[in-house]
This record gives C-alpha cells, sequence and structure tokens, in this order.
C-alpha cells in the first residue's frame, strides 16, 4: 500500500528508497540530507521566508478599513477583522484543502488549505497590532486520495488576542468548521515549524507529481526552518524511497521514530522498506501491529476502501466502508463513499440516499458544493432513466 503523508495543514507522507553514493551536505540540525540523489536540486529557487509571509499593498488597504470601521461602530480591531474575513461582501474566504499558497497569493484568491489561510490571518492579524499565536492540531490519522496516493493531513490554526490597556479578548480563528466542533488538543507551534510545514506541502505536491529534484528542495527548506517536522522526515523517506536509495529512506525514518517512536504511519511505510530490501519477517511484524492499531480508526478503513475503488474492486471497497461507517455513521466522507459503491452497482435509490445523507452532514462550502453539483447531475440522470 502506497501511503503520501503531507502535514499541513496539513500534514503527512510515505512513500519508497537503493544505495547511493555517501556524499551528503547537512544542513542545520546536523543531519545528513543527501544532495547526491538529486544533484540537481541546488538549481531550484523556492520561495523565501519573507516572500510567504509578505502582505500585498491591497491587504494592507483592507486593514485600513478594518481599524476605520472597527472605531466606527465602536467595535475591536480583532472582532472586526474576523467579520469581515467570513463576510461574503468583504474578504470572504474560503477552504480548500489542496491549494498551498503564499500570503500574497492567499489574499489575492480568497481561497487556500488551512495553513496557507492561518498564515494569511497570522499575517493580518500581526499587521494591525494583535498578538497571534499559531496552533497544530493533535487529530486522529486522516488520509485523502489524490492521483494513487494516499496523504495523511494534519491541522493548524491561530489564536488571536487584542490587549487594550488591562483588558484582554481573545478569537480562535480555524477555517475547518469539522475540526472546530470536534475541539481537538491543540499546542502553540513557532513561526518556524508553520513554514516548514508550509515548505512540506509544497514537497507533498512535487512528491504526488513525481517532481523529484523540486520536492527533494522543499523538503530541504522545511528541515532548514524545522528539523523536529516528523513529516518531512517521513516524505524524505518516501522521496528517497521512490527514487531507490534505500539505505537513505532507511535514515529518514529512523529519524522519525527517534522524534516520534509510536508514529504508525513511518511504521507501516519502514514495512514497505523491509519488504523492498529483503526482510520479510521485520516487515510482517511492523505491518501487523499496525493493522492492530488502526482497527478502530474510520478513516484507516475509508483509506483501504479508496484504494480498491481505485482498482476496480467494488465489493472490497464496499466491505472496507462497510467497517468505516459502523465506527462514524455520520461522517460525509464514509457516506460519500458508500454512495459511490452503491452507483457503481447499479442501486442508484440508495446512491441517492447515502449523498443526500453526506450533503447534510458536510461542513465545509466546498464539500456541500461538490456533493450537491454531484446529487443534481444523479437526480437528473435517474429521472431520465424512469421516463
Amino acid at each position: 500500500m502506497k501511503v503520501l503523508v503531507l502535514i499541513v495543514v496539513l500534514s503527512g507522507v510515505l512513500l519508497i528508497g537503493g544505495c547511493a553514493s555517501s556524499e551528503s551536505v547537512r544542513h542545520e540540525g546536523g543531519f545528513p540530507v543527501y544532495m547526491a540523489g538529486f544533484p540537481t536540486a541546488n538549481a531550484i529557487k523556492v520561495e523565501p521566508v519573507d516572500e510567504i509571509l509578505r502582505l500585498p499593498t491591497a491587504a494592507k488597504r483592507y486593514l485600513s478599513h478594518i481599524t476605520l470601521d472597527a472605531t466606527r461602530k465602536q467595535n475591536s480591531v480583532l472582532d472586526e477583522l474576523i467579520e469581515s474575513m467570513f463576510a461574503k461582501q468583504q474578504l470572504d474566504v474560503r477552504y480548500y484543502s489542496h491549494a498551498n499558497s503564499t500570503v500574497s497569493e492567499t489574499f489575492t484568491s480568497r481561497q487556500a488549505n488551512c495553513l496557507s489561510l492561518t498564515l494569511m490571518t497570522y499575517a493580518l492579524a500581526r499587521e494591525l497590532g494583535l498578538k497571534a499565536t499559531l496552533q497544530e492540531v493533535e487529530i486522529p490519522e486522516y488520509w485523502t486520495r489524490k492521483q494513487g496516493f494516499s496523504l495523511l493531513n494534519g491541522h493548524v490554526n491561530v489564536r488571536l488576542t487584542d490587549f487594550q490597556g488591562n483588558w484582554k479578548s481573545s478569537r480562535l480563528v480555524d477555517f475547518d468548521a469539522r475540526m472546530r466542533a470536534l475541539q481537538f488538543k491543540a499546542q502553540p507551534i513557532s513561526v518556524r515549524r508553520a513554514l516548514a510545514m508550509y515548505y512540506n506541502n509544497k514537497a507533498s505536491d512535487a512528491l504526488v507529481n513525481r517532481v523529484f529534484p523540486v520536492a527533494f528542495r522543499y523538503l530541504q527548506a522545511a528541515l532548514q526552518q524545522d528539523d523536529t517536522l516528523t513529516a518531512a522526515w517521513l516524505n524524505l523517506g518516501v522521496l528517497y524511497r521512490l527514487a531507490g536509495h534505500h539505505q537513505y529512506a532507511e535514515e529518514a525514518y529512523q529519524k522519525v521514530l527517534a522524534l516520534e517512536p509510536e508514529n504508525l504511519t513511518v511504521r507501516e511505510n519502514l514495512a514497505i522498506l523491509y519488504r523492498l530490501t529483503g526482510r520479510p519477517e521485520q516487515a510482517e511484524k511492523l505491518a501487523s501491529e499496525v493493522y492492530q492499531l488502526r482497527q478502530s480508526n474510520p478513516y484507516y478503513h475509508l483509506n483501504l476502501g479508496d484504494e480498491a475503488f481505485d482498482k476496480g474492486q467494488i465489493a472490497l471497497a464496499k466491505s472496507y466502508y462497510r467497517k468505516a461507517y459502523r465506527l462514524d455513521r455520520s461522517n460525509h466522507l464514509v457516506l460519500f463513499a458508500m454512495s459511490k459503491t452503491a452507483l457503481a452497482v447499479g442501486h442508484k435509490d440508495d446512491a441517492q440516499a447515502l449523498l443526500q445523507r453526506a450533503l447534510s452532514n458536510a461542513e465545509q462550502h466546498v464539500d456541500r458544493q461538490r456533493y450537491e453539483a454531484k446529487l443534481l447531475v444523479l437526480n437528473d440522470y435517474v429521472e431520465e432513466q424512469t421516463k
């Protein structure tokens, strides 16, 4: 099973690695990042830190209006900023899971993933003189599929605080309504760690598209910002594995285990590497441990179902989706997946009902739009067939 871990939020990856030259360069953390595997990567430019966080001129004009409106309405600058960001007549930002963009790009397009939206909010708040604390949210393992890869997701948000003399007001800004409702624990993180996540997400995109030197260059940038970011080490291991550098991959995976001994994703990737390098007993032991620990996670079964569905194994996919459903009956992703299998075997009424339930349980605007469009097409098709 291929798994790609992206952190975003994001967050997560897993992929592949042979032997190569022992030549290496060392980044700030002192752990070897082997340039010999991707000699053209040095010529690749990545966005510098100041460019990622730079506010465009239009954003500064927007903030001037925020300040004026707060004064006119006798409202706090903090409340005015948050209200305006989600107002359709003003900034109206939208969440899109795969859009990795700089602050300037996000402000211009008004859409991005939660990391890019959070970084924009951080930059806007700081420009207004507010305290902004970036946070990494502790969520269960949760995968999405993209171009044949399984992407392990993470999540971030930002807490904004306004100080006025002895008075203090604090608000949490989280662009994922489901995460807000579940109220998972969150830990403050540094700006450097958030920037490392940004570079890691860009690397994950390059990995999915198999542009390996670009992926390597972004992972190098991520680890220069924060060499404790396990998602970046994991993605680096996947990159090495895909490129045939098995020894390098194992070193990267071992770095993850040193930082997070219980990390299931890296243990699964390590099992894959053991199989590739002729260590079947070690591979099976690790894989069995991971399998047992994941049985209570609906997203694990959902991911296995998606892989089976992609291969045309509809009956197997349906079995996995049913396991996920028994663990979480209100998950819109599971309901949508079950709708796909129902439609694939010609059960159109069931597909409609499940898709409607997915729509009812989805909280993100982008998910509701997707389900509404699919439901409209399906309804039209069913009506046409019954005429």
